[in-house]
């Protein structure tokens, strides 16, 4: 994970990383608190890389670290910008590569997970475009489908906690068209198992799903060319 940031004297950080260490979902305020006092905001940068290495190397505390970001964003206000910021970089930067593996195809997993947290189940826009993703995935790079489909998957997850977002909107309903478009295309088991996990984790009855003709439409356009 490319870092540019000014990191805190030793002191400070191994603090810090105590205290994210013994971090849980009962200690939350004390655990804010105690970095509030030690940690200046020219860290803060700093701190956002610090929380993000533990998301991929933690994924059962997801959901501690991110009450915690909530909470702690009251002392630190631009914590989320940043995160928001370096998250969406680092999943560019794995998206582009010529392929992906097991290792960073974990990681880009967890960073959606991750982002759909912060975004999708709060209301803050996507700045990725799903549909043109699968396509060009599907299109350049049959190879990391399974992990761009397993990306997907995590980020999309978090409409389940959004009481406003439903399924049946128009753009959840559209990208789960083309999820189910492309069930049917793929023969490859491991992305026909983890659309109708989606599918399950929504509530979404698979089998009465529409389903898209967008991936089909441009895999016929190009035989004719």
């Amino acid at each position: 994970m490319e870092s540019r940031y000014i990191s805190p004297p030793e002191c400070i950080s191994k603090q810090i990383c105590f205290i994210l260490n013994n971090i849980t979902e009962y200690n939350l305020k004390s655990q804010v608190n105690e970095i509030t006092t030690i940690m200046p905001h020219d860290f803060t940068r700093w701190f956002a890389y610090s929380i993000l290495n533990r998301i991929t190397s933690e994924p059962n505390q997801h959901n501690v670290y991110f009450k915690f970001i909530i909470m702690i964003s009251e002392y630190y206000t631009n914590l989320e910008t940043v995160l928001l910021e370096i998250l969406t970089k680092e999943i560019d930067y794995l998206i582009k590569l010529s392929n992906l593996n097991v290792s960073n195809g974990k990681i880009l997993k967890y960073f959606g997970r991750f982002l759909g947290c912060l975004t999708i189940a709060r209301d803050i826009p996507l700045q990725i475009n799903i549909k043109s993703l699968i396509y060009t995935t599907l299109k350049y790079k049959p190879n990391s489908l399974d992990y761009i489909v397993s990306f997907i998957s995590e980020l999309l997850k978090n409409i389940k906690y959004n009481n406003r977002i439903k399924p049946s909107d128009p753009w959840v309903n559209e990208i789960l068209q083309i999820m189910k478009e492309l069930h049917y295309i793929t023969d490859k088991l491991t992305i026909q198992f983890e659309i109708e996990l989606l599918f399950s984790f929504l509530e979404c009855d698979f089998n009465e799903w529409k389903s898209a003709y967008y991936l089909r439409r441009f895999i016929e356009n190009e035989n004719k060319e």
